[in-house]
């Protein structure tokens, strides 16, 4: 009972002290707006934008409400950090059209703890535990800072329905992390295609390895260049001689780790199935090469056939 009359408290709190504003700029745009989140006393607190109704200002406007927690950079304090929760969904121009989020992005501040939230334009919205700032259009601070107005259709704005983290700047296409409504998890991308995707390059030196099983229906790879190099005109393809005294001597292939040094520091599986793919390559033109040299010596056989057949008839 107790919880439950907390839980009233705030909620009455909230409705009494929130605020609202209409935003400058259109819905084909979204504009950056400036907030404060900071108390009275200097410290933070997650804030809140909603948009309680889709048909409010203009039909089938983003709806719906975002909670934000962030610190901005502060003259460089390294403290900056973003934790966004998107809950928010609307259209272009009406049911049916393109998916268009009331919020685009967010950025810290450079020059103090502000967060800059970019908002789809001329749209009314509700906010609680923060300060409205500015919204202008535009915003520019005296670190150098210098963020302008930008259309809905800009592919770094328009954030899905999910949870992110970053450390300065979430946006549309990348984040530190992000878990979207679909399912889908992505590490380094704010909008993951599969149920785990992760953009970047990981090593064993400065990353946990983890000693476990995964499995997958399917795991895709996406990696440049691949071996086709093997095929060009001036590919310099080892000699086989040569591939023969590598393996006597090290006991692996030419340009594969050996086994010892893939126990001890893993292996890149994108890297290893390019190797893989390229000592395919290489031995598909042995291959040919061979059967080259194979019918060469059927056609000197079969010569050589009847050479000795011609002659043994002669001699008879």
């Amino acid at each position: 009972m107790k919880k439950l009359s907390s839980l009233l408290f705030l909620l009455i709190i909230q409705n009494v002290f929130s605020q609202f504003f209409t935003a400058s700029g259109n819905p084909d745009q979204y504009v950056p707006v400036v907030f404060r989140p900071t108390t009275p006393d200097g410290g933070n607190r997650t804030f809140f934008i909603s948009r309680p109704n889709i048909h409010e200002d203009i039909m089938w406007s983003a709806h719906g409400v975002v909670a934000i927690t962030g610190i901005g950079n502060g003259w460089g304090s390294n403290g900056n950090s973003l934790s966004v929760n998107n809950f928010t969904y609307g259209t272009e121009s009406g049911n049916g059209t393109a998916i268009i989020s009331f919020l685009g992005r967010v950025v810290c501040a450079q020059a103090n703890n502000d967060i800059v939230v970019y908002l789809r334009g001329g749209l009314k919205y509700y906010y609680v535990n923060a300060t409205l700032i500015s919204d202008t259009g535009s915003h520019q601070d005296q670190a150098g800072q210098n963020l302008s107005t930008v259309s809905i259709n800009d592919p770094l704005y328009n954030l899905p329905k999910g949870s992110y983290f970053g450390t300065f700047d979430i946006n549309a296409q990348t984040s530190n992390f992000a878990s979207i409504e679909n399912g889908n998890v992505g590490i380094g991308t704010s909008k993951p295609q599969y149920k785990l995707e992760v953009n970047g390059k990981s090593s064993f030196e400065d990353n946990m390895r983890v000693n476990a099983k995964l499995e997958a229906k399917e795991i895709k790879v996406t990696l440049t260049p691949t071996a086709d190099f093997v095929f060009a005109e001036d590919y310099d393809l080892p000699k086989l001689e040569d591939v023969e005294k590598h393996i006597k001597e090290k006991k692996h292939l030419p340009e594969i780790a050996s086994a010892k040094k893939m126990e001890k520091e893993g292996v890149n599986v994108g890297e290893f199935q390019i190797k893989l793919l390229q000592k395919i390559e290489e031995l598909t033109l042995y291959t040919i090469e061979q059967n080259k040299q194979l019918k060469i010596q059927k056609e000197e056989i079969e010569l050589l056939k009847k050479h000795m057949n011609s002659n043994n008839q002669k001699n008879r």
